[in-house]
């Protein structure tokens, strides 16, 4: 289903995107000025990475540098990556681009189980430019199934009404809605045993909430993950069968992949984590070159038992400092907005740590952690610090709103939060849920 492809092709194809970028794009053109002709990987190793902050001012409409288009844009369509924080950044696709990113996703769905004989929930957000819901539109067509766009923007009563009502297959969403589903089912003793098929995409799904999920659906319900995807870059790595939860095989003939030790300045080698770099070998309307998606990941080296010869790799969560609730990645600098004027003010210092872990019922618990050389005096702006953290991260606040997440602000002894033995720094982000 997925071709495979030897590194040498993936690489000429990757070759071959980065001549037309720099020949048919402004920016591509500027940041490669001082780049000699390149032919072999180790050419390709000495190419600058492509940063989220250069895709951000550089992505069309709020800059024209990347495309290689003609103006005015025509077959074409725009979507978001998210906006939680204000940030929201835009992808245009031709619909050439669009129809084989559908393509990829489409067969990655028939990997997990889903047929023409299939029917389908999609319980994904609808609107807002986000591409999930009208994308599963067009996976779902591909394969034939029955399609029952639902969505999330619903109330969760009606959405279940429709389900028992409909009795789909196959349900599609956010792992934050399968618990909320899960939470109502449980509660009125409800019988869903003609679900075959959970696909979640978005967030983490931790084991907890995978038996929480369970206990709602039956032990026999199979749990997968949609695939591992961007934005930007369409479907970096789908799974078979035979892959662990965070295994994925790369669709060499879609994707040439890196994975690269910035320490060292280095490729991994199997079994070592490094960052995720992707070149899209399809999109060349605004080419993706090395860019630095923010994934941690390491190469398996490992043959799987599927009998695919596209390589696998384990999916280790997010570099730096940014995380992900309900579908968009939220930037810590966000969470600092939340109290930085009170910084010197009532004791409280600038080290602080934001802690998320999952705990029992499918919730979430975040603990904002800031050191204080006053912890009775630092606390009367507790409630203040709450209140900015909602007010700046919707979802915190929608989700504490639904029962799903639980935020604390806490105030520790100076030196009492974790420090790294070497550099003595704090770290600003402690997600937990990811393995």
């Amino acid at each position: 289903m997925f071709k495979h492809l030897p590194k040498e092709t993936s690489l000429q194809k990757a070759l071959s995107v980065f001549h037309y970028a720099r020949e048919h794009s402004a920016f591509y053109s500027e940041k490669y000025q001082s780049i000699k002709e390149i032919s072999s990987y180790d050419d390709w190793l000495k190419l600058p990475i492509l940063t989220k902050d250069e895709l951000f001012n550089n992505s069309y409409p709020k800059s024209e540098k990347m495309l290689t288009l003609d103006m005015p844009l025509k077959k074409t369509i725009m979507t978001s990556t998210g906006g939680s924080t204000g940030l929201a950044r835009y992808t245009m696709l031709t619909y050439k681009e669009w129809d084989a990113f559908l393509q990829r996703q489409a067969d990655a769905l028939r990997l997990m189980g889903i047929t023409e004989e299939d029917s389908v929930a999609n319980l994904f957000v609808a609107g807002s430019l986000w591409p999930s819901f009208i994308a599963l539109h067009d996976n779902i067509r591909l394969i034939g199934a029955n399609h029952l766009p639902i969505s999330a923007n619903i109330d969760f009563d009606k959405m279940l009404a429709y389900i028992m009502e409909f009795k789909p297959t196959v349900l599609l969403s956010l792992p934050t809605v399968f618990v909320i589903l899960a939470d109502k089912i449980l509660q009125q003793n409800l019988n869903v045993d003609f679900v075959k098929i959970i696909g979640y995409a978005g967030e983490h799904m931790s084991e907890m909430i995978r038996h929480h999920v369970r206990k709602a659906f039956g032990n026999n319900v199979k749990i997968e993950s949609l695939a591992y995807t961007s934005a930007d870059c369409g479907l970096i790595g789908y799974q078979c069968d035979s892959c662990a939860s965070s295994e994925y095989h790369l669709p060499t003939d879609f994707q040439f992949v890196e994975l690269y030790n910035f320490e060292e300045n280095r490729v991994c080698a199997p079994g070592e984590t490094g960052e995720v770099l992707i070149t899209n070998l399809e999109r060349l309307s605004q080419p993706i070159i090395r860019y630095r998606i923010g994934d941690v990941a390491q190469w398996t080296g490992k043959s799987c038992a599927c009998g695919d010869k596209n390589p696998t790799f384990i999916i280790g969560g997010r570099a730096g400092d940014d995380f992900k609730i309900g579908g968009a990645y939220i930037a810590m600098d966000v969470v600092e907005k939340s109290f930085s004027e009170y910084v010197s003010t009532h004791g409280i210092s600038a080290n602080y740590q934001f802690v998320l872990d999952d705990i029992s019922g499918g919730k979430l618990k975040i603990d904002l952690q800031i050191e204080s050389s006053d912890v009775h005096e630092s606390e009367k702006l507790t409630e203040n610090i709450r209140t900015n953290i909602k007010k700046n991260i919707d979802d915190i606040k929608v989700g504490e709103e639904m029962g799903l997440v639980i935020l604390n602000v806490k105030f520790l002894e100076l030196g009492k939060l974790p420090r790294s033995p070497i550099t003595g720094k704090v770290k600003r982000l402690n997600d937990k849920r990811v393995r």
